[in-house]
């Protein structure tokens, strides 16, 4: 049977019919197409309250920008980066959510929780969260691939010992870190470079170690791939096909991957890969792109909004979701594209609709949690620093800082 993918703008248009002068309609931002099943399903078990969906592209960003707005109404909002300094700030606390013990908050994974705060106030509750992985063949019999976590000595030494195998024109190759753009980020994350957005809207990040990780991946394409003109000979020749047949061939050992995008391989497709996480010191960096819920200053509705937020983060509704995006067939994964915020949910529900992961729910206290991005870090970071440091390990990197860079790129955006 085919996979349906999930039909957003029927929906949209569908709740969208709502009356938004009704005091029982609450105004959703978001810019994730599964959230147009939730809301569905909260407006089919009550009648008390009607969600209606507004798709915005960056509802954080129309926030930040129409604030001061009169006929501005959202009632909530979900989508990433929403606990940038930029916008924090414009949500209302939600003590009136959790107080009296309206909402267990020991269900969150407390490092994420901790990302809604502004002191002692909690602003946004998050939603869910992506990994990386790392996908190689699942037969493969290598004493040099650990059981739960890779690192990058890890798969240094891998494909070290899948390159001897090779001729002499490297018609096999284990691993290249150029292959795919984010792993030159993941790389430079995993060695402590530590970006964020300070309070005084300043981007910060430690350049040396930035500058390390570049030096590591030249290091790498010269003394593990015979050098950069062998490696990019490789990728021109082979990496036209897909990663997994790369991989179910032989031609290489490793593929970058996220958890969302592992999954999103067809199930016939996967069936010979398994995954890794990709860590340090066993420890795995959860992406920036984290998803959150907010109820901003300016809620007509606050209160239809607190019912859907404690029915949306409650553990048997999560639970329920799951099962009806399987029988549904939905093109997402695990809860609204990623793990979800409750531990729970992760840990008991995820294996069995996943057999992959059975036995690969990382613990919390292997979690690393990203400080605070700014609204635009995913247009940044696509459009910015990974190019340069593309061009940084590659045969002749400019002598621009990324500094400079990124402050060219801020003002031109301007």
């Amino acid at each position: 049977m085919k996979r349906v993918i999930l039909t957003v703008i029927p929906i949209f248009l569908f709740l969208s019919s709502c009356s938004q002068n009704s005091n029982s309609t609450v105004i959703l931002w978001t810019d994730k197409p599964e959230m147009a099943a939730y809301v569905e399903e909260f407006n089919s078990i009550q009648d008390r309250y009607r969600i209606e969906i507004v798709y915005k592209k960056e509802p954080g960003y129309t926030l930040l920008k129409t604030n001061n707005q009169s006929n501005n109404t959202v009632d909530l909002i979900i989508s990433d980066y929403l606990n940038s300094p930029d916008t924090l700030a414009l949500f209302s606390p939600l003590e009136d959510v959790y107080k009296e013990d309206a909402m267990d908050m020991s269900i969150f994974y407390s490092g994420l929780l901790d990302l809604g705060y502004i002191e002692d106030e909690l602003f946004l509750l998050p939603v869910s969260f992506n990994l990386p992985t790392i996908m190689f063949k699942k037969s493969i019999e290598n004493e040099d691939i650990p059981s739960f976590y890779m690192n990058s000595k890890d798969i240094e030494t891998a494909s070290v010992n899948f390159n001897k195998k090779s001729t002499a024109n490297f018609a096999m190759m284990g691993f290249s870190q150029r292959w795919e753009d984010e792993v030159l980020f993941i790389n430079a994350v995993l060695m402590n470079t530590n970006f964020k957005m300070l309070n005084t809207g300043v981007l910060s990040w430690d350049n040396q170690k930035l500058l390390d990780s570049i030096e590591y991946i030249k290091k790498w394409s010269n003394e593990t791939n015979g050098g950069l003109d062998k490696e990019e000979e490789f990728t021109t020749k082979f990496l036209y096909d897909p990663s997994y047949k790369l991989i179910e061939e032989n031609r290489i050992l490793f593929y970058y991957s996220d958890i969302v995008n592992f999954f999103s391989i067809a199930p016939e497709k996967r069936r010979n890969l398994d995954f890794r996480w990709l860590a340090e010191d066993n420890k795995i960096p959860v992406f920036g792109n984290i998803l959150f819920s907010g109820i901003p200053k300016k809620a007509k509705n606050r209160k239809g909004a607190i019912q859907f937020i404690h029915w949306f983060f409650d553990p048997g509704t999560q639970k329920n979701l799951l099962k009806s995006t399987q029988i549904k067939r939905m093109d997402t994964f695990g809860f609204a594209n990623g793990f979800s915020s409750l531990k729970e949910i992760n840990k008991n529900e995820l294996p069995i609709i996943y057999p992959n992961m059975v036995g690969n729910i990382p613990q919390e206290s292997s979690l690393i949690f990203p400080d605070p991005l700014p609204l635009y870090w995913d247009e940044l970071k696509t459009k910015v620093i990974i190019p340069w440091m593309y061009m940084q390990t590659g045969a002749a990197p400019p002598d621009e800082t990324l500094q400079t860079t990124i402050a060219e790129w801020l003002k031109q955006k301007s």
